[in-house]
């Protein structure tokens, strides 16, 4: 399954400013889990993420071209640990409500469907 607006996905990532200092750094500890397409996140991070799937890993960066008054440029690698489809409660909360299942989904389960 693929990122994409009303899937769950689980992130971890690097964040460093224009000069290379790490600003965040989440790659050892628990992922961020967050609903895409509802703003939860920084927009410009949020569309870097799309069409990426579990286990792929990005970089890119955000500038003040991306993000008007921004005032430095912020460097990301991401990796995306899971995408899931999100619960009819969370598209209605507008925010995750459940973790990842601890179990995998059989082959003909609807999450796997890309």
């Amino acid at each position: 399954m693929v990122v994409a607006d009303h899937r769950v996905v689980s992130i971890r990532y690097i964040m460093r400013n224009s000069k290379g200092e790490e600003l965040e750094n989440n790659m050892h500890d628990d992922p961020i889990l967050y609903l895409h397409g509802t703003g939860n996140i920084l927009p410009e991070l949020e569309s870097g993420l799309i069409g990426l799937q579990p286990g792929d890993r990005k970089s890119f960066s955000i500038s003040s071209d991306d993000v008007p008054g921004l005032q430095d440029e912020f460097h990301f690698e991401v990796v995306v640990d899971e995408v899931r489809k999100a619960t009819e409660e969370e598209l209605q909360k507008g925010r995750v409500i459940e973790s990842f299942p601890d179990e995998a989904c059989g082959p003909d389960c609807e999450c796997n469907n890309k």
